[in-house]
């Protein structure tokens, strides 16, 4: 089998953004991880979660549709928190590391079919999501599975 590579280029454009280059895209990044409660640009923290909250939203999207179950509405809402995130801005005396500690998230769907069919999509999501399997050793994670009427 080839192995197939992904490549991105991140280049300096302003004092606190990158712009990441992936294929025919290009993206703001803004500073590693942020403690405003606004911000030009989401973090590189918010944007590895919300890729790994598309991942498995899009994973499961997908198979939903190959064994056409038509979905009404589907939504994941996910928090993570880091083992210290103190260690990153240079507080001295802070100990731990400034890694991924645990991710929360829920999956909501609503569609015409049973739950106990929806639960399976859910699992073959999981088993064939490539950033769950990454995270999974390393990250304590906390995920749901939510049918909604």
């Amino acid at each position: 089998m080839n192995t197939f590579v992904w490549t991105v280029r991140v280049r300096t454009d302003a004092p606190r953004t990158v712009t990441v280059h992936a294929r025919n895209h290009a993206f703001s990044v803004g500073e590693p991880l942020s403690f405003r409660p606004t911000d030009d640009h989401p973090s590189a923290i918010e944007l590895m979660l919300g890729a790994f909250a598309a991942d498995l939203t899009q994973t499961f999207r997908a198979l939903a549709r190959k064994q056409r179950i038509p979905l009404d509405a589907l939504e994941f809402s996910a928090t993570c928190t880091l083992n210290n995130p103190l260690i990153h801005v240079g507080v001295i005396g802070e100990t731990g590391h400034p890694g991924l500690e645990r991710i929360e998230g829920t999956l909501y769907v609503s569609a015409n079919a049973d739950e106990e069919t929806l639960t399976a999509l859910w699992r073959e999501t999981l088993e064939r999501s490539p950033l769950y399997h990454t995270l999974r050793p390393t990250v304590a994670l906390s995920l749901r599975f939510q049918p909604t009427a």
